[in-house]
């Protein structure tokens, strides 16, 4: 069972509920109007609307469209819709339904000029509201985490007092095919909101609901610090015009009647601000790089962000207000600037200051997409990597994508032929070649740098996997603080081992490097990385380039970003409401309370081939000994396997196969299990073909076995039928064969090593005592032994610790 204990303010006892229960929400969004496609003049009207809208047509585009529809249809009542400017009307009287955008000029001065931008914002008080008061959501407004209780813990102590929290990610993103347009937008989430949601595309996730100004650079300008300053203070006056709305109820709190019927008192409140580095350092208002204390959490010096052991104070709000005070207190221009740079601090007002409760380095958070993927691994250690396989010479450079070529393929990882002269900006790329270089390269890199360097990797890759667990425990947190003093101590061993030598200069103080010194504080405070990185809002950034390549005249672009982003989230919203319509009409009739539950398998099997009897299947392989005796080894098996699992023998006699008896081939498995890394059912998609894509596919499986959980890889997957049940099993290569001690390099690397029998060893499974699927990487050197790819993903890891 999950205890639930609620905040002390709400009055409420705690209660327990069963983890089925716990987990198993029903996300369907309820209808609240019975003619949601309102104002379209019918549901018809609304579907083409919806459809001009997700394929981006140009004006063009759809009035060829409605001319068509118009010639062709057989039953033209249902479709009204004249013309484009007929369909532009529509979307302004639909538009009401979810929070518009609002333009705005703000004014900022520079160098005595008054200098005006236009802004273009969704007010986020109105656009939470709107969330908050949708009876589709009513039932999804649960949170978990250290950061939002103190926030809660704020408020008066009364049962109707909460908190709404926000999320709010910027960045600047490329538009133009070289660059040259670039957009800036502004992306809201409410942390309340359940995480299937908040991190989705449907009406309730992520929003955009600003665009900030963007300063043009200016050649005469560029580098001083008077500009710098200029633009933070753009970025954080639109900013503020972003949030406006917020800073009255954040002070005194706002009675709202939420969607459940219930009137409450809410306070909005900054919880979490994703970003990158840069967008951090504008969001903290520090200087950056290169200032005396670049980070935007704490006061670590620039000096020494090597070292992952050592704490050091954290900055708050309220003292980089009272130092931003104490400068401007000062007589002359270079004592304020020197007081500030003391700190590392710029002369500008941060805008999150007046939104009360709301503190901006406690808010900034860990970004496994910056820091890690395309941080730390991919400008540093896979550079390293790279540099020293490159000084072994071409043949250890082929050798490294030889080997990557011939890596395992799997559903989830990405395959790749070639990287040691490759760029790859994609972060996700990025990720899959730090798990797999780790296996491919342990025997090129042999020298003792080059295995420091490798140790360095995995205690990288151990604590990558740690903190992309969807459900953490303490217990897991305390494991990835080890991690992370273990990485400390081996990239001390490795920079030791780098003087005087070419790779003795490279400089490893740098913030991406020290900020895993706060992700499991930001874990414990905000929850798992999913709730506070940058990734699922900056995969967002590809609709805003279709847009803009597709629907503007390329002049003026942020109102037509927002005219566009905004019809999308109307459409969103429309079509959840008619599709709720639709499944309550169709659900009308109650489920009998005495129904039973249906039982689902831990198995799908598929992609079913032709019936084949016995003797074919053994003269169709009668090359490959792990098929010898397949009919008599089958039939003793399942002599076996049927008393086993509670089937009797057909008449109490033991089975005997004749050679025209046929089993029917499979070449497809899915296998269902629990995740340990995020407590949900997931499932592995697995295949037993000698030809899927282009090549042979023989994916590995950990299996159940009376004594112990073993290793094997899928050989021939078919279903037997017995007494007219269909029995799904598999022929597998067992991979416990004895391996010996523990070599040193397999200690240091921490490698599971296993070993295949010999192939005429194959033995048969009931695909039913499949625990989920495996990658099992070659050695490389022994034809025999491989190595298990632990760090394929968090469940994995976690059932081999």
């Amino acid at each position: 069972e999950i205890k639930r204990i609620f905040h002390p303010h709400s009055k409420r006892d705690p209660e327990f509920v069963s983890f089925r229960e716990y987990f198993t929400t029903d996300d369907r969004r309820q209808p609240t109007d019975k003619t949601p496609w309102t104002p379209f003049r019918s549901e018809f009207d609304f579907k083409f609307a919806e459809f001009c809208t997700k394929n981006m047509l140009n004006k063009d585009a759809i009035e060829s469209l409605i001319l068509l529809i118009q010639c062709s249809n057989a039953n033209p009542k249902d479709f009204t819709i004249a013309n484009y400017g007929d369909l532009e009307e529509l979307w302004k009287l639909a538009s009401h339904k979810c929070t518009e955008f609002e333009k705005g000029v703000i004014t900022v001065k520079y160098k005595n000029e008054d200098i005006t931008f236009d802004t273009c914002t969704r007010p986020l008080w109105d656009w939470a509201r709107s969330l908050i008061q949708d009876p589709g959501l009513a039932s999804c407004f649960p949170w978990t985490a250290d950061a939002f209780w103190a926030a809660q813990s704020s408020l008066p102590n009364d049962p109707a007092a909460k908190r709404v929290c926000y999320v709010l990610y910027a960045d600047k993103s490329k538009l133009s095919t070289f660059g040259t347009q670039k957009g800036y937008a502004v992306i809201a989430r409410l942390a309340n909101i359940v995480v299937g949601i908040r991190n989705g595309i449907q009406f309730g996730g992520g929003q955009v609901v600003g665009h900030q100004p963007l300063v043009k650079d200016d050649p005469k300008e560029n580098g001083k610090p008077a500009f710098s300053n200029f633009k933070t203070v753009v970025w954080h006056t639109a900013f503020y015009k972003l949030m406006e709305s917020l800073e009255i109820p954040s002070k005194f709190g706002e009675w709202t009647g939420c969607s459940d019927g219930i009137l409450r008192w809410l306070w909005p409140i900054i919880l979490i601000l994703a970003a990158d580095y840069e967008e951090a350092c504008v969001m903290a208002l520090i200087r950056g790089l290169q200032g005396l204390y670049p980070c935007p959490v704490c006061f670590v010096p620039w000096n020494e962000q090597s070292d992952l052991l050592t704490e050091h104070p954290l900055r708050t709000g309220k003292e980089s207000e009272e130092i931003l005070e104490d400068a401007r207190s000062k007589r002359t221009a270079a004592e304020r600037d020197q007081h500030l740079k003391d700190h590392g601090l710029r002369n500008v007002e941060n805008a999150v200051w007046k939104i009360r409760g709301s503190d901006p380095h406690a808010a900034i958070s860990y970004d496994p997409l910056h820091a890690d993927d395309g941080g730390f691994w991919g400008d540093h250690l896979f550079a390293q990597i790279k540099a020293r396989v490159t000084e072994l010479g071409r043949a250890a450079t082929v050798q490294i994508d030889t080997q990557m070529a011939a890596f395992p393929r799997w559903r989830a990882l990405k395959h790749f032929e070639t990287v040691m002269n490759t760029s790859f900006n994609d972060g996700s790329k990025h990720e899959d070649i730090a798990k797999m270089m780790l296996f491919v390269a342990h025997n090129v890199l042999t020298d003792n740098a080059g295995l420091l360097l490798l140790q360095a990797l995995r205690s990288y890759l151990e604590f990558r996997t740690s903190i992309g667990f969807e459900v953490h425990t303490s217990r897991t947190i305390a494991d990835g603080r080890r991690e992370v003093q273990t990485l400390d101590s081996t990239m001390k061993q490795y920079i030791a081992a780098c003087e005087g030598t070419t790779h003795g200069d490279k400089n490893w103080n740098f913030p991406k490097f020290h900020s895993r010194c706060h992700v499991y504080n930001d874990i414990e405070k905000k929850g798992a990385t999913r709730n506070f990185g940058t990734k699922t809002s900056e995969s967002m950034h590809g609709a805003m380039r279709n847009t803009y390549h597709k629907l503007t005249n390329f002049k003026d672009v942020t109102p037509q970003l927002a005219k566009h982003d905004h019809r999308r989230t109307v459409a969103t919203y429309m079509r959840e409401q008619i599709d709720a319509l639709a499944f309550v009409d169709e659900t009308d009739s109650e489920v009998p309370e005495d129904e039973e539950e249906s039982v689902l398998s831990n198995v799908d099997i598929g992609s079913k081939i032709k019936p084949l009897s016995f003797s074919k299947l053994e003269q169709d392989m009668i090359g490959d000994v792990a098929f010898e005796r397949f009919r008599i080894k089958f039939g003793d098996f399942v002599c076996d396997f049927l008393p086993a699992y509670g089937y009797a023998l057909p008449n109490g006699r033991r089975l005997r196969f004749d050679g025209i008896d046929t089993i029917m081939p499979f070449q497809f498995l899915k296998v269902h299990y629990e995740s340990l890394s995020n407590w949900t059912p997931t499932a592995d998609y697995l295949r037993c073909n000698p030809k899927f894509q282009g090549h042979p596919r023989y994916d590995c499986v950990l299996v159940k076995t009376t004594h112990k959980d073993i290793f094997a890889q899928l050989i021939y997957l078919f279903t037997c039928t017995v007494e007219g049940k269909a029995h799904p099993f598999a022929l597998v290569l067992p991979f416990d064969a004895p391996i010996g001690p523990a070599r040193r390099k397999d200690k240091l690397l921490r490698f599971r090593r296993v070993r295949a029998k010999a192939r005429k060893d194959t033995e048969f499974i009931s695909v039913h005592s499949i625990i989920r699927g495996a990658v099992l990487v070659p050695d490389f050197g022994k034809a025999d032994e491989f190595i298990v790819f632990d760090v394929l993903d968090g469940d994995i890891s976690l059932r081999l610790k």
